[in-house]
């Protein structure tokens, strides 16, 4: 850091916590998902192997964020204040309410997709169509993921339900 303006040096402790703290989040990921109780009956996944990878994720991002803090931060071509935009902050809650009003009569594809296309809103998207399509695509692919390959029933709920009787499958 030597050679560097003391305001450079400053902005870089916030990236340096954030680093540090994300690598807290991976280890204690890492901690707990070793705790997790495995029965006898999962072969192939079992409920420990996304909680492994979430945390071994969240380790190497954080280890990144932390050479980039390093390196001067990423943060010190920001610029001081950035400017407030109520109106994403608005779309982003919007998407979070649409989806915990929705998961429950409405089932997961169709809150998630709700969602998706409210947080491309408030991210500056101006094809809402294109972004229902590729949240309905998204959220459909995960729920059939999770269902199919993992076993994980996250509620069958109209669409999924829908396909599902299409195909001529029980809904769970």
């Amino acid at each position: 850091m030597e050679g560097r303006s003391p305001m450079a040096q400053t902005r870089a402790w916030p990236d340096l916590l954030v680093g540090v703290f994300v690598i807290l989040i991976g280890i204690v990921c890492l901690w707990q998902a070793a705790v997790i109780p495995v029965s006898p009956l999962h072969g192939q996944v079992g409920p420990k192997a996304v909680p492994y990878a979430v945390g071994g994720a969240m380790l190497l991002l954080g280890l990144g964020l932390t050479v980039a803090a390093l390196r001067g931060g990423w943060s010190k071509d920001l610029p001081e204040e950035p400017p407030a935009n109520p109106r994403a902050l608005l779309l982003m809650g919007a998407g979070l309410a649409a989806n915990l009003a929705l998961i429950g009569p409405a089932g997961f594809s169709i809150a998630a997709t709700a969602q998706f296309v409210l947080v491309c809103a408030a991210f500056g998207s101006r094809n809402p169509v294109r972004d229902f399509v590729v949240g309905a695509v998204l959220s459909l692919g995960v729920f059939f993921l999770f269902v199919g390959a993992l076993g994980v029933n996250i509620g069958a709920g109209l669409a999924e339900g829908a396909i599902l009787r299409l195909l001529g499958q029980e809904v769970p």
